[in-house]
């Protein structure tokens, strides 16, 4: 057999062929033994502008990068992208470097090799330990799939084969934190009997308003979520604030995809202490999209519009610190549910991602009938 190369990407052609690896790996089903392959395509365009250091991604403002290409004989095989983040690491005084972007052939040489190549370009950066995958922060997709491999994944979480975390643990690496994707099933709606008098007394105090967003109001009420959501998971493992820049990228980007509708914030004394955003399931439409937005695209959106609302994924979650044990989780969570409920078409919500560790919104999502679908694992290796 040939021997793997490595090279890092220095040129456009690697750089096409870094980007456009995973169309080949999945294709006709890809590696997974499951027909049609539950992976779900991103955009090309915004897979190139995120996942290049030269690029003018807010992300890589500050941090830097490396991509590195795995080579068998003529053919690339895998891919793996080395960050550090320095954001993150002034933030939590630490030396961590990050790698992502994984994808490969079933070859353990090559990912082993591509493993090799990040731990060696973070070692030259001083970094003490490897953490991944994230691509390129937990403010971006992260996690490995370890669990939930025959069900398609909810918009903006991965998929993958599973032989990766296998290769990955083969290799040295160690679970750091497992990330939890909850789904609750209309057919599973459920406010038990102590749930449902709970919400009743809290509606009674009165003590919380709430509002869904409109088009008006919609992009200064991202920003006041996105501040609710930082502040809130400020202590989290792994949490790495956005910048000013990061912020309005994202903004702009669920600017173009969310519902109003299911998109609320809490109030108290007419300051905002709450929030949830869930995005429709656009899986479907990326999956028709095949990673390129062409004149077909309003064609496609219309004969899959419906099947966008039988599922929502919750991206944004969060409460200020001081209303956390004040019966705030059970409103939010409950106004969600209402929303849902008028939806003839709907089917499922997923609440994703969520620290396993974090035991009082995991628990929260069990009380109103929520189960553990799929569940994603950072994986950690000293330098």
């Amino acid at each position: 057999m040939m021997n793997v190369h490595i090279s890092a990407v220095e040129n456009s052609a690697a750089f096409k062929e870094f980007v456009t690896l995973p169309w080949r790996i999945y294709a006709m089903g890809g590696p997974c033994g499951h027909e049609p392959c539950p992976w779900v395509p991103p955009l090309l365009a915004q897979e190139r502008a995120l996942m290049s250091p030269q690029e003018k991604h807010p992300f890589w403002a500050a941090a830097q990068g490396r991509l590195f290409i795995a080579i068998r004989g003529m053919e690339v095989v895998g891919r793996i992208a080395a960050i550090v983040d320095e954001k993150y690491n002034d933030y939590a005084g630490q030396h961590c470097g990050a790698w992502g972007f994984f994808e490969c052939m079933d070859d353990y040489e090559a990912a082993a090799a591509l493993f090799e190549a990040a731990a060696d370009w973070l070692r030259a950066q001083g970094m003490s330990y490897m953490r991944g995958p994230l691509n390129p922060s937990t403010n971006y997709t992260c996690g490995v799939l370890t669990q939930g491999f025959d069900r398609q994944p909810a918009v903006m979480m991965p998929w993958n084969p599973p032989y990766y975390p296998a290769y990955m643990e083969r290799w040295g690496m160690r679970k750091e934190q497992d990330l939890l994707a909850y789904v609750i099933g209309r057919e599973a709606f459920s406010r038990p009997e102590w749930l449902q008098k709970q919400l009743d007394i809290l509606h009674e105090r009165g003590e919380f308003t709430c509002r869904t967003s409109s088009r008006a109001q919609l992009e200064q009420d991202i920003h006041t979520m996105l501040g609710i959501y930082q502040a809130s998971w400020a202590k989290n493992w792994a949490f790495v604030p956005m910048s000013e820049a990061e912020a309005k990228h994202h903004v702009r980007d669920l600017k173009s995809v969310l519902d109003p509708n299911f998109f609320v914030l809490f109030f108290h004394n007419n300051e905002p202490v709450g929030g949830m955003l869930a995005l429709p399931d656009l899986n479907p439409l990326l999956k028709r999209l095949n990673g390129k937005l062409g004149l077909l695209a309003p064609w496609h959106y219309w004969h899959c519009r419906k099947e966008m609302r039988r599922g929502y994924r919750v991206v944004l979650f969060g409460l200020k610190e001081e209303f956390r044990m004040a019966g705030l989780p059970f409103l939010l969570v409950d106004f969600l549910l209402q929303q849902a409920e008028k939806n003839p078409e709907f089917q499922w919500i997923e609440g994703s991602w969520l620290l396993e560790d974090n035991t009082a919104v995991c628990d929260l999502m069990q009380d109103f009938g929520g189960k553990v679908d799929k569940r994603y694992r950072i994986y950690r290796k000293e330098l």
